[in-house]
């Protein structure tokens, strides 16, 4: 009997063996293909945005049972209709002041510097007359210096921004199709999912199907969650803003909705770019303006992000911004974004694997349509995989 245990135990670890290869091996290839795959991303990130307002439209059909791929159909065609309606609404009273905003803002940037400097020795100026002329050049020289490494870090990562969009020559193509890969990733969901384990033995597809899940949980919710709070806190932003007429506040909210993408950190550098400006143009609705961008972070960390993203990364504040810095020499603003959810998934797979990998045949081994999600701890939650728009 333990003759036989042994070598059920051994067929599995190369089950999982061969699986892992499989997981790696995919992984290395959407890394190497990198900006290639650009079009397809940005498609699967809107997939997973929009899945769920499909579903609810679903819900609503008498005939879903019976013909549920017309029912999709119908849904997909009226929240594109919905798209095309918003987008044109958007082109003819948000764009056009967006645009206008960006240019003057471009040209005006580099003022907005030695305004705001301006201001704040204005206001210091009174109370910095008793500190002794060898520690205020200190200070001002140590101020100059951060300002220089937070330059040359933002322009870091521009570059290698920049770099990687280039490197594509297929990218405008890939813009032009992203509507029909949209269409069908949403549409034919159900489908996509099978499909990418099917190659592969059947032996192994448990644990591709179990890696999916995972990837679902960890980078797909954390980005879906993301765009969520990014479309949410830029609008509030603008809004805001408009309301207290501080100048280019489409371009300020447009800057503290795409800031959001990028984890702990983000929202306090659109939050920083709002007070500069605000600083530069209007002083007087500073602390306005720092009550603004305060009240969305409270209200986003304390209704929003439970509900719309939970604990995706489950990463500590440190880790985190550590994996920015670092991804950031690497890759850009493509490093920023994703560097967080991408070691978050190749942690919880590691821990998926290493437990299967100690867990006897019969004990608990997930199947092709249950898995489950790794936690903290690496207890979990049990999915169905229900939530994967390109894997579903």
């Amino acid at each position: 009997m333990a003759a036989r245990n042994q070598a059920e135990l051994t067929q599995k670890r190369r089950r999982l063996i061969a699986a892992g290869a499989v997981v790696v091996a995919t992984l290395l290839v959407l890394y190497l293909l990198g900006s290639v795959l650009l079009t397809l991303g940005i498609s699967v990130v809107v997939a997973y945005v929009l899945l769920p307002v499909a579903r609810l439209l679903e819900r609503g059909m008498p005939w879903r049972d019976r013909r549920e791929g017309l029912s999709r159909g119908i849904a997909v065609s009226v929240i594109f209709i919905g798209i095309l309606g918003l987008t044109a609404g958007m082109l003819a009273l948000v764009i056009p002041p967006t645009v206008e905003q960006g240019q003057r803002f471009a040209e005006e940037f580099p003022e907005f510097f030695s305004s705001a400097r301006a201001t704040v020795e204005g206001w210091l100026t009174r109370y910095t007359e008793q500190i002794p002329p060898d520690i205020r050049a200190q200070i001002e020289n140590g101020l100059a210096g951060a300002g220089g490494t937070l330059s040359d870090a933002a322009w870091n990562v521009v570059t290698q921004t920049v770099a990687v969009l280039s490197g594509s020559f297929s990218l405008m193509l890939g813009l032009v199709t992203a509507p029909v890969l949209v269409f069908y990733l949403i549409k034919d969901s159900s489908g996509i999912r099978s499909s990418l384990s099917s190659p592969f033995p059947r032996s192994i597809r448990p644990y591709l199907q179990d890696a999916l899940d995972i990837a679902d949980r960890t980078v797909g919710s954390y980005i879906r969650g993301q765009v969520i709070l990014g479309l949410v806190v830029g609008a509030v932003v603008t809004v805001g803003l408009l309301l207290m007429g501080v100048p280019f506040a489409y371009v300020l909210g447009v800057i503290a909705g795409l800031t959001e993408l990028v984890p702990v950190i983000g929202p306090w550098i659109g939050g920083a770019v709002g007070v500069l400006v605000t600083l530069a143009t209007e002083p007087a609705m500073v602390p306005w303006v720092i009550l603004l961008y305060l009240g969305v972070q409270i209200v986003e960390n304390v209704l929003l992000v439970p509900r719309i993203q939970g604990d995706a990364l489950n990463l500590h504040p440190v880790a985190v911004i550590l994996v920015i810095v670092i991804a950031s020499n690497y890759f850009g603003l493509w490093g920023v974004i994703l560097g967080p959810p991408v070691v978050s998934l190749l942690r919880d797979l590691a821990v998926y694997f290493v437990r299967e990998w100690n867990l006897p045949p019969g004990s608990g081994e997930q199947g092709p349509e249950v898995a489950e999600h790794v936690g903290e701890n690496g207890a979990g939650e049990v999915s169905t995989g229900d939530d994967c728009p390109p894997g579903e």
